[in-house]
């Protein structure tokens, strides 16, 4: 889970700095409030869930589960697309990559379908689909092209 908050955080430091070079936007810093759970608790099915809030750091992880998602959909359907070369679309080495790009986004597959703070925010999650339907047009028109 580090190495996906520390991908999602360096993606959007990255584009602050860029926004913050072309006089676009200003950066600003906001302290947000952590939970903690008490230690005199006993057991709590909740220990160890990750908690999503309406941030912009989680919509890019969304998005790369969601367009994986997508890929193994499309293939599993049969849903190869049009490729100039000859070959017949999807190997068995795509699926398996994507396969293991969700299996690396779990926390974010189950706050797909998490409640409450435990899930991820309806509007996170629309902004993700729209971004990731963008990207899967764009790129079968650019391989049909």
């Amino acid at each position: 889970m580090g190495r996906i908050t520390t991908m999602n955080s360096c993606f959007l430091g990255f584009l602050t700095i860029i926004l913050k070079l072309l006089r676009i936007s200003d950066t600003n810093f906001e302290i947000t409030k952590k939970e903690q759970v008490p230690s005199n608790e006993g057991t709590n099915e909740n220990v160890g869930r990750f908690i999503f809030n309406e941030s912009l750091i989680f919509l890019p992880g969304t998005t790369i589960l969601l367009v994986q998602l997508i890929a193994i959909f499309m293939s599993w359907l049969g849903w190869n697309p049009l490729v100039k070369s000859g070959t017949n679309g999807y190997g068995v080495g795509e699926v398996f990559c994507s396969a293991y790009v969700v299996l690396c986004y779990l926390p974010f597959l189950k706050g797909l379908f998490g409640k409450g703070k435990y899930g991820i925010p309806l509007s996170t999650i629309c902004k993700s689909m729209v971004l990731a339907l963008l990207f899967v047009h764009l790129c079968s028109t650019t391989i049909a092209n």
